[in-house]
């Protein structure tokens, strides 16, 4: 390796090593688009391979929204594989129609389909690790994308480098401009995907408009002060969590949370009313992740609604929130619970009962 790509590869062994990312042994399934950023994670992984005794896979997935230039990238991927002779697992899905039938953005079905691709694929083949190739840019545009939404302190804290000890992301603190530098120095080919220009997509017009605006008119160093930002909020966020967990299971009515009911949580009210607000937030949506699986229709004016409730000097009321999420107060517990069939279907069923 030349000497002008030392720092690429030694920034990369850097942030692995800083987050514990590879073990000695691992078996590493690479996510391959064939763009820049992944075809940098594949030359690292294969330049630390020995060191770490690693095992290389490249999962490629053709989300069939580019025409020809969606089958040009595939062809790319299934070739350089070859070339490097590692294993390649390629697969297809009709984004748009998921999308569709799902209700989703084409954004938000592209990465669900991806992951569960991803996944589908460690499992089947043991593979231990799962390598992404987000860099330190992606990280600042998704930060400032979710300042706009007005998100909690889970969406300003950023990309985790690492997520359930299988998702790693080894180029999380690299710019851009480095790894197409290192790229264009060891005359690498890469394909660019068309659909980045297109600003119809909030994340194209936060990264090809907003943020030279911003760095132009503003602030030319946005994307540092945004990852500033990201690491005060997760170092924050994930002592929080830590608090947040006591609590929860100090408020549990149960001795054991492992041996809840499925589908239904009880909390003390009590144990509620003595903390602090944002506290109070952080176990309600704990409750709702555990029995939902996760918070993605759940808003802060659910939260919010949830504690009001829980606080309402009244027993016997309830509220309804989406995927089939009720909570009610019975004297001093706040119960969360996720019913079998819609609450329309629900509501419906109970007023027959009561005509009977």
């Amino acid at each position: 390796m030349k000497n002008n790509n030392i720092t690429f590869i030694e920034s990369a062994i850097y942030t692995s090593v800083k987050f514990n990312m590879i073990d000695k042994n691992d078996q590493v399934l690479a996510g391959i688009s064939g763009g820049p950023d992944s075809v940098a994670l594949l030359l690292f992984l294969l330049e630390i391979k020995e060191e770490y005794s690693l095992e290389i896979g490249i999962a490629h997935l053709n989300h069939m929204l580019r025409g020809k230039e969606a089958d040009r990238d595939e062809e790319f991927v299934r070739n350089l594989a070859d070339r490097l002779d590692i294993p390649c697992f390629v697969g297809k899905k009709d984004v748009a129609a998921f999308a569709k039938e799902n209700r989703l953005s084409i954004e938000d079905s592209a990465r669900k389909v991806r992951y569960s691709f991803l996944k589908d694929i460690l499992e089947e083949n043991k593979y231990s690790k799962i390598a992404l190739g987000h860099n330190r840019d992606d990280n600042a545009e998704l930060i400032l994308m979710n300042i706009l939404r007005g998100s909690g302190t889970k969406g300003l804290a950023g990309i985790p480098p690492k997520r359930e000890n299988i998702i790693i992301r080894p180029l999380i603190e690299i710019q851009k401009q480095q790894i197409v530098k290192f790229l264009e120095s060891i005359d690498q080919a890469y394909m660019m995907d068309s659909s980045n220009k297109d600003n119809k997509y909030l994340r194209n017009s936060i990264r090809n408009y907003l943020i030279p605006l911003i760095e132009e008119k503003y602030n030319p160093k946005i994307k540092e002060s945004l990852i500033r930002l990201s690491t005060i909020i997760k170092d924050e966020d994930e002592w929080m969590e830590k608090e947040t967990k006591l609590i929860f299971n100090e408020a549990l009515k149960s001795s054991k949370p492992d041996s809840l009911k499925p589908g239904i949580i009880e909390l003390s009210i009590d144990v509620i009313k003595n903390c602090h607000p944002a506290l109070r937030k952080r176990i309600i949506r704990k409750a709702i992740k555990k029995i939902n699986g996760g918070l993605k229709k759940i808003s802060s004016t659910h939260v919010d609604a949830a504690i009001k409730l829980s606080l309402s000097p009244t027993s016997g009321e309830s509220i309804d929130f989406p995927d089939q999420i009720r909570v009610f107060k019975k004297e001093k517990s706040l119960y969360l619970k996720k019913e079998s069939v819609s609450l329309r279907e629900l509501g419906k069923k109970r007023k027959n009962e009561r005509k009977i």
